[in-house]
């Protein structure tokens, strides 16, 4: 299978490197908006010899397309006139660039869709409750490097630093959530995606003493109470946490399964 990816930060590099080492997958072309980390990547590798190419280049001559840029990169792919075949597959980590472009998802007829459940642990119990959701919520706690520069917090002129205690610093919509957090909030994207719930409440706070990204789902209908708590170590990226890398080489594995759990 021929992969194409798209983003060639933390994440890209590591499906990279998996991928380097998988017989069943051909790295043939890589893509960044900075054209020098495709080409440093490029030389780390060992089995596989990728091109850089551009978006078209690449979506046409790839059978599996790696999203792992960012959000507004979203939408230039599911634009592109080579993207909607039945020979294609596309995997996106980038799922808050979904939502400004549902629009565009609901056109692509051909092309399979894969989104990794990363840091969302019970997906698969959300999903099947899906019309029946009368209340749900996310609450997402982060340490404060993970958090900086956000567009909320640079408009709202809110000092992390000078925080000592976790402090909620955002309660509101998800289309909110992903305007102000764009590199935080890829969780509550994949969230509604799955459970079609337009009302998600996220809540995001700030913690000065914490090393990790937590996640906790409460999920409420008349099939009861779903509960979800996940703790997830950061990768080298802070904004990103590793598990996030882990569900999406996952979904590589399966790709060629016949049995398929959850």
């Amino acid at each position: 299978m021929n992969v194409g990816i798209i983003g060639c930060g933390f994440i890209g590099d590591e499906l990279a490197k998996f991928i380097d080492k998988n017989n069943e997958f051909k790295l043939i072309g890589l893509n960044d908006i900075d054209k020098n980390k495709s080409e440093l990547l490029i030389k780390r590798l060992k089995s596989n010899s990728p091109k850089f190419m551009n978006y078209n280049e690449l979506i046409k001559s790839s059978d599996l397309i790696i999203e792992s840029a960012s959000k507004s990169a979203v939408g230039d792919i599911l634009k592109n006139k080579n993207l909607d075949k039945e020979s294609k597959k596309l995997l996106i980590m980038s799922t808050g660039g979904l939502i400004s472009n549902l629009g565009l998802l609901s056109k692509i007829k051909n092309c399979v869709i894969y989104l990794p459940s990363g840091a969302i642990a019970g997906l698969d119990a959300i999903k099947s409750v899906s019309n029946r959701i009368k209340y749900m919520s996310l609450t997402t706690t982060k340490p404060i490097k993970a958090l900086e520069k956000a567009p909320y917090i640079i408009k709202n002129k809110i000092n992390l630093k000078k925080l000592k205690t976790k402090k909620v610093i955002f309660y509101g919509s998800l289309s909110d959530a992903i305007n102000g957090f764009p590199q935080n909030i890829n969780v509550a994207a994949t969230l509604f995606l799955a459970s079609k719930f337009k009302d998600i409440k996220v809540i995001i706070v700030a913690d000065p003493t914490t090393k990790l990204n937590t996640h906790e789902i409460i999920c409420q209908g008349d099939f009861g109470r779903i509960t979800t708590r996940t703790e997830n170590i950061p990768s080298k990226n802070p904004k990103t946490s590793y598990l996030a890398v882990l569900s999406a080489i996952n979904v590589l594995k399966n790709l060629k399964n016949n049995v398929n759990i959850g």
